[in-house]
């Protein structure tokens, strides 16, 4: 009985843990929305409020957002707030928002990088394509196409190309040669 007791005390602890987790998870999401509209309305000051003033700080050029920031908000999705790693301060303002944004711009360079692509490459991709295709088209030239030999399943069901017409016309055969013979 005491063992149930200590496990129900456990159980309504962790509850109740975890309960406040989801709300502040909840209310970090609304802040987030909440920045992220009206920084795509072009609303930036009124956005900012919703940042602690050290990143607030670090993200401004002369009392301007600095325009890589503007991009990575412009290209983050609301959907996508929710799993964002975010938290609030005590005063209810984002914490860890740069970062996120930070991240967001190196991921943007690194596609950017990998999809330039060096003009000699393909210059020496289509020589190379050429060169294949024409020592295709001289090989199947010099060599002409084998004749395949009919498989025993070919026999049976008559798929033979030479026109035989397989067992069952061969045995159709032996049984009108047999009533000739007769």
């Amino acid at each position: 009985m005491f063992r149930l007791l200590i496990l129900f005390a456990i159980f309504s602890i962790t509850a109740c843990i975890g309960g406040r987790s989801a709300a502040d998870q909840e209310k970090t999401t609304d802040v987030m929305i909440t920045f992220i509209q009206r920084a795509k309305a072009g609303f930036w000051e009124e956005a900012m409020e919703n940042i602690t003033p050290d990143e607030r700080s670090e993200m401004m050029d002369g009392g301007h957002v600095m325009p890589e920031y503007k991009a990575a908000v412009n290209r983050i999705r609301l959907s996508t707030v929710k799993n964002m790693d975010l938290s609030l301060d005590r005063k209810g303002r984002l914490v860890g928002l740069k970062d996120i944004l930070d991240e967001a711009n190196e991921l943007n360079k690194a596609s950017d990088e990998k999809v330039v692509i060096d003009p000699s490459k393909l210059e020496d991709l289509a020589a190379w394509r050429k060169k294949r295709e024409e020592e295709a088209a001289k090989k199947a030239r010099e060599e002409p196409p084998k004749e395949e030999k009919p498989t025993w399943l070919d026999a049976y069901y008559g798929n033979t190309k030479s026109g035989g017409g397989g067992l069952k016309e061969m045995k159709r055969n032996s049984g009108e040669d047999e009533e000739e013979e007769d």
